[in-house]
């Protein structure tokens, strides 16, 4: 984001720019990535044979919990984003 008020007047220019995307929104990415791979490769392996219609139930359990909380994690981190939006709207995209 750049900034466009009088702030950067004020404090000479030394903050112009600054990055909202975290370590939070990264993590519930790389968890709701994780969780889908280990969705895909649960399934592939059982149509293949390779485990057990059981094993395949607990590591698809651990996949879409690993799904559901990354996604969460995202979506909360994108409403924080969304409040440095409005709470200082003289910051541009």
């Amino acid at each position: 984001m750049l900034s466009d008020g009088s702030d950067v007047k004020k404090n000479n220019g030394w903050l112009t720019t600054f990055s909202m995307f975290s370590a939070e929104l990264y993590s519930g990415r790389a968890m709701f990535g994780i969780g889908v791979l280990i969705l895909v490769l649960a399934l592939s392996f059982l149509c293949f044979n390779k485990i057990g219609s059981e094993s395949a139930f607990w590591s698809s359990g651990s996949g879409i919990l690993l799904v559901i909380l990354g996604k969460r994690k995202s979506i909360m981190q994108k409403k924080k984003m969304q409040t440095v939006k409005d709470l200082y709207p003289y910051w541009k995209k």
